[in-house]
């Protein structure tokens, strides 16, 4: 993919993000790359942003993900950023903006630059800065060449790292507003989320039968409490199927069937 992705993590009373990035960008200029960090605390060269960052804050730890762009193809890169490239209607979030930003890759400043490269020069630059406080630090390489276990502290940071609530669990709120003519009426679906549960869900139609009426109600009565999840909408039918047995029935599954197509390409 022409890009690399590094985490820092410390205890949060040492974290920095403006530190963090001046420690990249000296690992650059290592490889005589004239990186420096800009206002916005993004690592950049000649005005052209190489690198992005995400940080997590919870209460010991701190976390800077960031990435590299060594040899990417921008043209694919710009598509996958722009919101014109992307269908978000009826979405409405709490999350902070992305800035958009020109961009360049490293290859345009060192023909040798690879992923090898820029992590030992990291590396080497994070013992120079740290080196001497507590005792000193001596590295360890995790490779396909080196079998070298975790050690135990990493390994659980591993395991928390693929969990549910880490990848999803903190999620800022937002709304998905969605709408799609049937057969057999129009629905209109307001979905809220938090956290990644669905915290509120209103299904209402314009069909005046009850079976499309009792259907969408209660699916979305039944939607709220779901991880927001294209698995969500089968939940709920699960647990109107525990709870209210008989109300999906063969006289109103067809439209119960189509509901679900539908909210879980939305959702």
């Amino acid at each position: 993919m022409g890009n690399s992705i590094y985490t820092i993590f410390m205890p949060r009373t040492a974290f920095s993000r403006e530190a963090n990035a001046h420690l990249v960008s000296r690992a650059l200029q290592q490889l005589d790359i004239p990186a420096y960090v800009n206002a916005r605390h993004d690592i950049a060269v000649d005005g052209f942003k190489v690198s992005g960052s995400a940080y997590k804050i919870i209460s010991q730890r701190a976390y800077h993900h960031g990435t590299m762009l060594l040899d990417a193809d921008t043209d694919k890169l710009k598509g996958a950023l722009s919101k014109a490239g992307r269908d978000l209607t009826g979405f409405v979030s709490k999350g902070i903006e992305s800035v958009p930003s020109p961009v360049t890759n490293l290859r345009n400043y060192s023909y040798t630059i690879d992923h090898q490269q820029f992590c030992d020069a990291v590396l080497n630059e994070f013992v120079d800065t740290y080196h001497g406080m507590d005792g000193g630090i001596q590295p360890t390489v995790f490779s396909d060449q080196h079998n070298t276990p975790l050690p135990a502290f990493a390994e659980k940071t591993k395991n928390e790292l693929q969990t549910w609530d880490w990848v999803y669990g903190q999620t800022p709120e937002f709304t998905n507003q969605m709408q799609h003519e049937f057969s057999w009426g129009s629905v209109s679906a307001l979905i809220r989320s938090r956290h990644g549960v669905i915290t509120e869900a209103d299904l209402t139609t314009s069909a005046a039968g009850a079976h499309e009426v009792t259907v969408a109600s209660a699916i979305g009565v039944a939607l709220r409490g779901t991880r927001y999840s294209d698995t969500a909408v089968q939940e709920a039918l699960q647990k109107i199927n525990q709870e209210i047995p008989g109300l999906i029935n063969p006289e109103n599954e067809a439209i119960a069937e189509e509901l679900t197509r539908w909210l879980q390409q939305g959702l």
